[in-house]
């Protein structure tokens, strides 16, 4: 090949939407996990709550940690951020909706749920829902 020829091997291409937005999403539940830690020692009566709406707790804070130390391991390939975000997206849709019947109180003592928890849970897991499934279906682009 001289100097003068044109390259012929194709553009490398970069990674796919669906593993930056898992990316974000496991970013977001890192953070989150992070403020969780800080929201302090609970008050006198009742559970943790950060920015006075979201109950939180010990149990998840680990929830949140995992699913975001997850969520960024997966983003390895389009794939399996896609089979995550379907994955985990379910989860969440289960636990927001679980969260709309009453539980016994051993359950709501270590998993409180209040109403912006459901609303988060339900909102987050349908989005992911959304984003995995969307990407799975359409699949990553063909070369031509």
């Amino acid at each position: 090949m001289t100097a003068t020829e044109p390259e012929t091997r194709a553009p490398r291409r970069g990674p796919a939407p669906v593993q930056g937005m898992g990316m974000l999403i496991g970013l977001l539940f890192l953070v989150l996990a992070a403020l969780e830690l800080m929201a302090g020692v609970p008050g006198g009566s009742g559970p943790r709550v950060l920015f006075g709406v979201l109950a939180v707790s010990g149990v998840w804070t680990l929830v949140h940690l995992l699913t975001g130390a997850a969520a960024v391991f997966c983003t390895r390939s389009s794939r399996w951020a896609a089979r995550f975000l379907v994955a985990a997206g379910a989860c969440y849709v289960v636990v927001g909706f679980a969260g709309l019947l009453p539980l016994p109180r051993a359950v709501s003592d270590v998993l409180p749920m209040n109403t912006a928890g459901i609303c988060l849970d339900l909102a987050i897991g349908t989005a992911m829902l959304i984003l995995g499934a969307g990407w799975l279906r359409r699949g990553p682009a063909r070369p031509r």
